[in-house]
């Protein structure tokens, strides 16, 4: 009996330095049937040239790997989407192509996603450094509500890359990612499509290696004023799409608290001292998010103050505490 195909969906975008690697890591599993769908998100760098060599050195694999290069820069979420349409497989994973992964990782998630009848598997990971490996354990449980208040709260990572998902669940769920909004893409994603199961499974184990080294990744990379609003509104509009979603399905009552944590982490991104119109944003994106200012623990006693401040609409007192606590760093 043939083993079941897996669609790995992997978007390129300037990797040049990371993606030998990656791809090698990918074509070198010791599962046998998967299909390949690698989409170059229109690189400036010589990616796409590098992965077609490191293809030629496994013609074992060949005839089930499709390289897609899109005309013009559409972004991580719209390539995704390419990908999902594209897929043909019994499930679908993801890589990011900086990343690499153990060479038992297909099979392990298959294994186990076929042991039962899941429609998503997920595992623990490893972040990769220059010089070591730190294991990220993410045993949050099978209850598809706890996942997502881990999710909401940062410790159940909504990375596509360390999971595993059923096609026919993905299909029947109908969730895509937020296109033109590619800033947690991953996470918006993942939380709609854990509020649509319960048939969930965790791997205690790593395959999966996170390259926390790549200065041009998108989250690291510093930006101008202007970059960074935009990716502070991509990032708002994939939390409300979740959001939204989670309360269209009757989620608020046991996750509201959560909810509102996350639009205020959210919405904190788009203050820029340099710019005072950003406060005024500030005070009309998801305004129901200040109550959760006070007991929120992932900020300081003192960004707390500060934003109770600009909650108040006290910008003078706003401004003159932000410029004592400058002058006492």
């Amino acid at each position: 009996m043939e083993s079941k195909l897996v669609s790995y969906i992997i978007p390129i975008y300037n990797v040049s330095g990371y993606i030998e690697k990656s791809v090698a890591s990918l074509l070198e599993q010791s599962y046998s049937n998967i299909e390949y769908i690698f989409i170059n998100d229109c690189s400036s760098d010589d990616s796409e040239i590098k992965l077609r060599r490191i293809i030629e050195e496994f013609p074992e694999r060949r005839n089930k790997i499709k390289v897609i290069t899109n005309e013009q820069n559409l972004g991580s979420a719209t390539t995704r989407n390419i990908g999902l349409d594209m897929a043909q497989g019994e499930y679908v994973m993801f890589a990011d192509s900086d990343d690499w992964i153990s060479c038992d990782y297909v099979e392990s998630m298959v294994h186990k996603i076929e042991s039962g009848s899941d429609d998503i598997v997920y595992c623990d990971y490893f972040e990769s450094y220059d010089n070591n490996e730190k294991l990220i354990t993410q045993n949050y449980g099978i209850d598809n509500i706890e996942c997502i208040r881990s999710m909401l709260g940062g410790g159940l990572h909504g990375s596509t890359w360390n999971k595993i998902y059923r096609r026919s669940f993905l299909l029947k769920s109908k969730q895509r990612f937020v296109e033109g909004a590619d800033l947690f893409e991953d996470v918006s994603w993942n939380i709609r499509l854990f509020a649509c199961t319960t048939k969930i499974s965790y791997i205690p184990k790593a395959f999966y290696h996170y390259v926390q080294y790549n200065s041009n990744s998108i989250i690291k990379s510093m930006a101008s004023s202007e970059k960074k609003r935009d990716r502070a509104m991509q990032r708002i509009e994939n939390v409300r799409v979740a959001c939204d979603y989670l309360i269209a399905l009757g989620f608020e009552e046991k996750l509201g608290k959560e909810m509102r944590e996350w639009k205020l982490m959210a919405k904190n991104d788009l203050i820029d001292e340099e710019n005072n119109s950003s406060l005024h944003s500030w005070i009309k994106t998801f305004p129901e998010a200040d109550a959760a200012i006070i007991k929120c623990n992932k900020i300081t006693w003192n960004y707390k103050f500060l934003l109770l401040l600009l909650h108040y609409k006290l910008f003078w007192i706003y401004n003159l505490q932000r410029s004592i606590m400058r002058k006492l760093k």
